[in-house]
C-alpha cells in the first residue's frame, strides 16, 4: 500500500498505511539532525517512539542526542539519488513502513520532488508540489499570498543589470535583498544571514554583481517597519480529511540578526483574530500536514504582511510542545493510524530562548541604544523552552555550548560592549 493522494489539493498524504499492529511502532525518520530536528527528536522519544535521524552533516548536535539513532546520509541538493536509494535500503528493514519527518527546507524539497518514489514505503504527509516549491522560493510564496488575498511586502523581481539599473532609483532606501531560495543562498553566501540590506543605490548595483554570477535569484522589498516583537506565526497541523488537528500562536520577541534574522527569543500567546488569519490562509491554498506561517505587523499602516511558510520543523517546535501542543507527536501519531482528538488549548506566555544567539542579539541591541540591562534581564525572567538545553537529554547541550564556555563568556562580552 502506498500514500494516498488526494486529487483536489495535489498533496501527498500518509493515509495510505492501515493502522499499525498494537503495540508496534513504526520508526520515525527525522531529515535533518540540526537543532531544527532536536526538537522533533526529542519530543518523539520521550514517548517511546524508535527514531532514526538522518543528516550529511555529522557535526549536527542531533549526533549527541539519547533519542535517536542517528546516521549519515547523501546530501539532498547534491546527491538526491543517491539518497533516495540510501532511503530506499533503509525501508527494506523496516517490519512496519516508517514515519517521514523533514526538519529544513533541503529535506522538504528533496521529499516532495521525490514523493513518487517514498509513497509504496514510507508514511508522509506534504502540502501540494506547487505550495511546497512556494514554501523554499519566495517569489512564488508571494504570488501565492496574492493569490489568495494576503499582504505582503512591496516586492521587485529583477532579472538582469537591466532592471537593477531601472529599479535602482524608484526604490526607498534602506531596501533588503532577499533571496528566492534561502538553503542555495546560505551555500554561496555563507554570514549573510537572511539576505542583505542595502542602503543606495550603488549598493544595490554592487550586490547583485555579486549575486547574478552566482546564478542565485534574489528579490528587492521594501522593509516592513517595526520591531521583531511584531512578528507573529501560526502553526497548524491539518489531516488528510482536511481535520485541523491542532493550532498554536507565538510571536518573537528577539531574533539574531536583530532586523532579519531566526528567533533567539520567542513566546506563546493568544491571538485568535491571528490564528483565524492563519487557517484562513490555509484552507485557502489546500494545506496538508504541518505548517508555519508568519507575518510581520508594519507600523506604517498596521497590516499584517506575509514573510514567510515553513512545512517543516523549526528549531521553536518545541516551544509548542512546551506550552502543550507537541506538533512531531501529533504528526507521528496521524500518520502512524491512530490520530488524536484536536488539541487547541495550550498555555500563553511560555517563553522559548536560543542563549547564545539572544545574548548576541541583545549584544547589539544594547549598543544602538534599542535595549537596556535591565530590560533584557526582565526578558529572560521566566524561559521554559530552551534551544538545546534539556535535563534529560545533557549531550547535545554540552556539544554546542562547548561544555559551558561559550555561556560563561557570554555575560562578559556584554558588559564589555555595554
Amino acid at each position: 500500500m502506498g500514500v494516498a493522494a488526494d486529487h483536489k489539493t495535489g498533496s501527498t498524504l500518509g493515509a495510505g498505511f492501515p493502522a499499525t499492529n498494537a503495540g508496534a511502532k513504526p520508526t520515525a525518520f527525522v531529515l535533518n539532525v540540526s537543532l531544527a530536528g532536536l526538537g522533533a527528536i526529542r519530543s518523539l522519544g520521550r514517548a517511546g517512539i524508535p527514531v532514526v535521524g538522518l543528516d550529511p552533516d555529522d557535526s549536527h548536535v542531533g549526533f549527541s542526542s539519547r533519542y535517536c539513532d542517528a546516521r549519515i546520509c547523501p546530501h539532498p541538493v547534491r546527491e538526491p539519488e543517491h539518497l533516495v536509494e540510501f532511503l530506499l535500503e533503509q525501508a527494506k528493514r523496516l517490519d512496519e513502513p516508517g514515519v517521514l519527518s523533514p526538519a529544513s527546507d533541503a529535506f522538504v524539497l528533496f521529499l516532495s520532488r521525490y514523493r513518487a518514489e517514498f509513497e509504496d514505503h514510507f508514511r508522509f504527509i506534504l502540502p501540494s508540489p506547487e505550495v511546497v516549491e512556494a514554501s523554499v522560493d519566495k517569489r512564488r510564496l508571494y504570488e501565492l499570498a496574492e493569490r489568495v488575498g494576503v499582504s505582503f511586502a512591496a516586492t521587485h523581481y529583477p532579472a538582469n543589470m537591466e532592471d537593477i539599473t531601472r529599479i535602482k532609483d524608484e526604490l526607498d532606501y534602506p531596501a533588503y535583498i532577499k533571496p528566492y531560495h534561502s538553503h542555495l543562498w546560505q551555500m554561496a553566501f555563507p554570514g549573510t544571514g537572511k539576505g542583505i540590506k542595502v542602503f543606495s543605490p550603488e549598493e544595490l548595483v554592487a550586490s547583485f554583481e555579486r549575486i547574478f554570477p552566482t546564478k542565485n535569484e534574489a528579490m528587492v522589498q521594501s522593509i516592513i517597519a517595526g520591531p521583531a516583537s511584531n512578528i507573529r506565526s501560526v502553526r497548524v497541523y491539518i489531516n488528510q480529511q482536511d481535520e485541523v488537528l491542532a493550532a498554536f500562536t507565538n510571536r518573537k520577541i528577539r531574533q539574531f540578526p536583530p532586523e532579519f534574522g531566526r528567533a533567539t527569543l520567542a513566546e506563546s500567546i493568544h491571538d485568535p483574530e491571528l490564528r483565524e488569519m492563519g487557517l484562513k490562509f490555509f484552507r485557502d491554498i489546500g494545506y496538508r500536514g504541518f505548517g508555519l506561517i508568519e507575518f510581520k505587523r508594519d507600523d506604517r499602516d498596521n497590516l499584517l504582511k506575509v514573510t514567510d511558510l515553513n512545512p517543516r520543523w523549526l528549531k521553536t517546535v518545541n516551544l509548542a510542545t512546551d506550552a502543550g501542543i507537541d506538533f512531531p507527536l501529533i504528526h507521528y501519531l496521524d500518520l502512524a493510524g491512530t490520530p488524536p482528538p484536536p488539541k487547541m488549548e495550550f498555555k500563553p506566555g511560555v517563553r522559548w530562548l536560543d542563549a547564545i544567539g539572544d545574548v548576541a542579539s541583545a549584544r547589539i541591541l544594547l549598543r544602538e541604544g534599542n535595549l537596556t540591562l535591565s530590560e533584557a534581564a526582565r526578558s529572560w525572567l521566566g524561559v521554559r523552552s530552551f534551544a538545546v538545553f534539556a535535563r534529560d537529554d545533557m549531550k547535545p547541550f554540552l556539544k554546542e555550548y562547548d561544555y559551558g564556555r561559550r555561556l560563561l563568556r557570554a555575560p562578559k562580552q556584554i558588559l564589555r560592549r555595554h
